[in-house]
């Protein structure tokens, strides 16, 4: 990996990371201040069932399926697949249509280091918003009166994280392999709004129901963290397919010729 290229890339992406961890800290503040005002008199919304999948239960009534529905279902995932996404893209095929990353490429070091340090900015901008994620969580649960701890609000925090990983290697990849940003933010956000929906309505048809494995979405809430605490399958699972994305990326940029 080329470290000077991994400082860079993760000083340019720091500012709009920093604030997006403390936006998502502050959400989940406020979330926390409103359960006990709304929350009791919510209760779990008479869903179907593949909406109230989508919703992480609908479970409005409790403090761990408010916190579930309100931020992990949604709100999560949400942020840290933008923040992998559009990071990704920036730093891997936005530089090539700008001809930055040529005049990077221009010194003595491997396109595969690059992209490879590229990905690990991303990978700190994720763990960024994971850790404001958790204190966000800390902090709301402790407004809302407690009841869930500290480890399975962590245990959502690290599944959240090597979602982004896996989402993010995923943008990297397309991006190295194309050179074109719209096709690595676009086929990357596809791919997760898509995998969201399989992973909540595909159990209901069981012709289809196996579509769920291909889902980044099962490896991250389907055993549910936040009750159940650390996966280390769904992990290694994310893990393993954030590796194949980057190793793939690393070697298709090598094929290319680089635009700009």
């Amino acid at each position: 990996m080329s470290e000077a290229t991994f400082k860079m890339a993760v000083r340019l992406r720091l500012p709009s990371t920093t604030l997006t961890a403390a936006g998502m800290l502050s959400v989940i503040l406020m979330v926390g201040a409103l359960f006990p005002a709304v929350g009791g008199s919510i209760g779990k919304l008479d869903l179907p069932q593949g909406v109230a999948d989508l919703l992480g239960g609908a479970d409005y009534g409790t403090l761990t399926g408010w916190m579930r529905s309100e931020i992990g279902a949604v709100y999560g995932p949400l942020v840290i697949a933008a923040t992998a996404i559009t990071g990704a893209a920036a730093l891997t095929a936005g530089e090539e249509e700008d001809g930055i990353l040529g005049l990077v490429l221009a010194h003595p070091v491997e396109r595969s280091r690059v992209v490879l340090a590229k990905g690990a900015a991303v990978g700190v901008s994720v763990c960024l918003i994971a850790l404001g994620t958790w204190l966000g969580l800390v902090g709301g649960v402790a407004i809302a009166g407690g009841g869930i701890g500290i480890g399975e609000l962590a245990a959502l925090a690290i599944h959240l994280a090597f979602f982004g990983f896996a989402v993010g290697s995923l943008a990297v990849a397309l991006a190295a392999a194309t050179g074109r940003r719209a096709v690595a933010t676009a086929g990357a956000a596809a791919f997760a709004v898509l995998g969201f929906l399989i992973n909540g309505f595909a159990p209901l048809v069981d012709a289809i129901a196996w579509l769920k494995y291909v889902s980044p979405f099962y490896y991250y809430s389907g055993h549910d963290p936040l009750a159940n605490g650390v996966d280390l399958t769904d992990l290694a699972v994310l893990a393993a397919a954030s590796v194949a994305l980057m190793a793939f990326g690393m070697v298709a940029i090598q094929r290319r010729d680089l635009r700009g």
